[in-house]
């Protein structure tokens, strides 16, 4: 899943910086282009440091630490169709003829925890750029913004998905 994630992430980053930024806007004592830079930066980091950061752990958790994390566990039953892209959304088992439902899937639930390292991610980088700004302010604007900024990514993954479903061809 990381050589799709951060592509799409990539890809996804100008128009999350100009979301944010413009959700920065209400940021007093930061003018323009500090807060454009901040707001960018921030996103940068979380992106191509973040992202791998938190793959790496997720997939070392799902090889190591989640019993059977990489055997198969199935796609003939519904538990096991959620066992394999939720607790294998890191490293998907290529179940080759399904993998058109199980990409968009287990991107949608890797936005889970990609959304709170995020979080720590950009509130770390805004609290070294931002220094006038209040933490409460600061924490409210990183919440916020991101909450709106992933509102957007699980939007695109759902369409991904949606679209995957319906133009499956068996």
């Amino acid at each position: 899943m990381i050589a799709l994630a951060v592509p799409a992430a990539l890809f996804s980053i100008i128009p999350i910086i100009v979301l944010e930024s413009w959700m920065a806007r209400n940021i007093h004592h930061v003018g323009t282009k500090r807060r454009l830079l901040g707001v960018a930066l921030a996103n940068g980091l979380s992106t191509l440091a973040g992202w791998p950061l938190l793959w790496i752990v997720l997939a070392a958790i799902q090889l190591f630490v989640i019993p059977g994390g990489s055997g198969c566990y199935g796609l003939n039953t519904f538990w096991g169709a959620l066992a394999s892209v939720t607790l294998q959304a890191p490293w998907l088992i290529p179940y080759e003829a399904d993998l058109y439902w199980m990409v968009p899937t287990a991107s949608l639930v890797l936005l889970i925890p990609a959304f709170f390292v995020t979080i720590l991610i950009e509130g770390w980088v805004l609290r070294s750029g931002w220094p006038q700004v209040t933490a409460n302010e600061r924490k409210r604007f990183v919440w916020k913004s991101n909450l709106a900024s992933y509102a957007l990514l699980v939007f695109i993954d759902l369409g991904w998905l949606v679209y995957s479903v319906l133009s499956h061809k068996k």
